[in-house]
């Protein structure tokens, strides 16, 4: 059972169970001794995105060496963080590999840069390789495309199973782990340099409970520009939501493929991929997701939509920067992808043919259960323009981590590595006589070394 305040006094307050959030609670406490309360609103960690997403470890092949050094690195070594944890925890890691193909001509030119990018980012040579047509054939007989990249430094896992072990790992490192409780209120309290939170346990008949710590780092996920606007309200940003949707194959494909296999992204702007054919960890293959815009955070259904549409329109008319919005809006390719999404959606023929287009032997007919639904969200900025990076915003003795969908699951141990030791080194938190030791050591220095936070201070 869990306990309830009027008041608690801590060190350090982390707000979201998400796999950041938690793998932030998890790597702080091992390194330093300080009172850690993770805080989070659903009765369980990982409820949200952790758990509905493709649980793949995603090889750095799409980031732009030159633009995404940081977050290319992440995922990178967050492949070798999470083969370690799960080999040690004995969770599924399936080292099964994808292959990127290209269907349109325009499209091989693509699939030659990202191996180039996969080569900078740190890949080895013999763990990714471009493959002519004839190649794809002997390995995947059923794959139809005109070339394709394979990178065998791929892998899959269930990140929601993960999640909860780091939570366990947490509380056995003396995290306190708040579930059902949502922060309705952050203060900086000046005089005495703190932070006051306020929220509210479900648990306890919605009784409001205050918390009183030295840092937070808000690490909420779609909550998280929220939270970060009570702190710093003249952050010119908005949310919007997009719900992933998969579909479920039957046994009869189970040996389709070998390899999970995606497709070069039609959008190249917009950072959303277009459906993939997917072998999980667990050995189910899906198709998914796309990206079909709706109206919250929460908008897994028709319902939650329909009650949040209305406040969410209104929210954007009566924002003073409703430029950004109407350029959205305006924009051509915008319009395009939102009308493609939501025909994927109302159709499921329409998104099994947009897989079936280098897995021909697909019938939609087939396809009668749906998988679990993700929502993401993604910032804009004043002018409409997508964010495509995480924010890390440091200030007043706090962290907020805004628009953090990519490297997402797969970077999130080397992003909290790199967290853990900038906090470290502005003496946040102190460092433990004893090293935890439950890493190689040279991957955590080629991880602080190499994965360097791109901080706004506001």
């Amino acid at each position: 059972m869990q306990k309830q305040y009027q008041c608690k006094n801590t060190d350090i307050v982390i707000i979201g169970g998400g796999i950041l959030g938690t793998v932030l609670s998890y790597i702080i406490s091992a390194f330093s001794n300080s009172k850690i309360i993770l805080i989070e609103q659903e009765k369980i960690v990982g409820y949200h995105t952790s758990s509905r997403n493709t649980g793949k470890i995603h090889a750095p092949f799409i980031y732009n060496p030159e633009k995404k050094r940081s977050i290319a690195k992440a995922a990178l070594y967050g492949y070798d963080f999470w083969k370690d944890y799960c080999r040690v925890k004995r969770i599924e890691f399936k080292e099964d590999g994808i292959l990127e193909v290209s269907i349109k001509e325009k499209d091989v030119n693509t699939i030659y840069k990202h191996l180039e990018w996969g080569i900078r980012n740190g890949l080895e040579k013999q763990n990714l390789r471009v493959l002519d047509s004839k190649e794809v054939k002997n390995i995947e007989p059923n794959v139809i495309c005109k070339n394709a990249l394979l990178c065998k430094r791929d892998a899959s896992v269930d990140f929601g199973e993960i999640t909860r072990n780091l939570a366990m790992d947490a509380i056995r490192n003396n995290v306190e782990i708040l579930t059902c409780s949502k922060v309705n209120k952050i203060e900086y309290n000046q005089k005495v340099n703190k932070i006051i939170l306020k929220f509210k346990q479900q648990i306890h008949h919605g009784k409001e409970i205050t918390i009183q710590c030295n840092y937070i780092i808000n690490a909420s996920g779609g909550s998280a520009l929220e939270l970060a606007k009570m702190m710093n309200p003249s952050l010119k940003y908005k949310n919007i939501y997009f719900r992933g949707e998969y579909w479920k194959a039957p046994t009869k494909y189970k040996h389709l493929t070998n390899h999970s296999i995606y497709s070069v992204p039609e959008f190249q702007e917009f950072p959303f991929l277009d459906p993939h054919w997917i072998i999980r960890s667990n050995g189910n293959r899906e198709i998914g997701p796309n990206a079909c815009p709706v109206s919250s955070q929460y908008g897994y259904d028709i319902k939650t939509n329909l009650k949040e549409f209305l406040p969410n329109i209104y929210n954007f008319v009566k924002d003073s920067e409703i430029k950004g919005i109407k350029n959205l809006i305006l924009n051509k390719e915008y319009l395009q992808l939102i009308i493609k999404e939501l025909y994927s959606s109302i159709s499921k023929r329409h998104m099994i043919n947009r897989v079936k287009k280098f897995l021909p032997l697909l019938k939609s007919n087939d396809f009668s259960i749906k998988g679990i639904s993700g929502i993401r969200s993604n910032l804009i900025n004043k002018d409409g323009n997508f964010l495509l990076n995480p924010i890390f915003i440091k200030n007043d003795n706090a962290i907020h981590v805004l628009n953090y969908n990519s490297p997402g699951a797969t970077g999130a141990f080397s992003i909290g590595v790199s967290l853990t030791f900038s906090l470290l080194e502005s003496r946040i938190i102190k460092e433990k006589n004893i090293h935890p030791g439950f890493y190689k050591e040279k991957l955590i220095e080629e991880c602080i070394k190499e994965v360097n936070i791109d901080w706004s201070n506001l």
